[in-house]
């Protein structure tokens, strides 16, 4: 079983991959973001995508162990060395199997530096609060939102941000935050950050 890993997302460019699973079934059930969430329209709404994302679901579900080995298996495949990865354009943190996973992927590849955004806060705390490190090639980046939606981060861990065109529904978005130039594989901010730094996007 391989996972499909997308190598076409427009905004990360062509050498930055990504593993992607359905926005919505993955995500929190309370995420504020499911209205109105961009992987869930445009080029996501494609047969051949759509189906891409639940087979990656599917293997995770069937065989936790085979679905991280092929995406090390992708990644430390002799011919290509990736620098940067992406956990997610679609889709968040499954489980806390899954986080466990995602930490492997990165100590078993470490020429690779790895970024995971995941409004899934309470899995990461669960993990560092039994003293765990995380790899530092890997870069779990909080994700708020609104004014009305608590990002509980005890540890301190990177956040980024979202600037509404409506402003007053803003959160408290620190004045040293980096702002999103759109273009993941010019920039690469995020795959640097490092615990009380933040990025704020602008609203889609």
């Amino acid at each position: 079983m391989t996972v499909k890993i997308s190598l076409t997302n427009s905004k990360l460019g062509g050498f930055i991959p990504s593993v992607n699973l359905p926005a919505g079934l993955t995500c929190r059930a309370d995420a504020p973001c499911q209205k109105g969430c961009y992987a869930k329209k445009g080029n996501w709404l494609y047969a051949n995508v759509k189906e891409s994302l639940k087979n990656n679901l599917n293997i995770f579900n069937e065989n936790p162990e085979e679905y991280f080995n092929s995406i090390i298996a992708q990644l430390n495949n002799g011919d290509i060395s990736y620098k940067f990865f992406r956990w997610h354009s679609s889709g968040d943190i499954v489980n806390f199997k899954y986080l466990q996973g995602v930490i492997r992927v990165a100590e078993a590849c470490p020429q690779t530096k790895f970024l995971c955004f995941t409004k899934k806060f309470g899995l990461v705390n669960l993990y560092l609060e039994a003293k765990k490190e995380l790899p530092e090639n890997l870069h779990i980046v909080f994700s708020a939102w609104d004014k009305d939606f608590k990002v509980e981060n005890p540890f301190d861990l990177p956040v980024t941000y979202i600037n509404f065109k409506k402003q007053e529904r803003n959160a408290d978005i620190p004045e040293y935050a980096i702002p999103c130039m759109g273009k993941c594989a010019e920039c690469k901010a995020c795959w640097s950050l490092k615990k009380g730094q933040s990025v704020v996007f602008n609203q889609h």
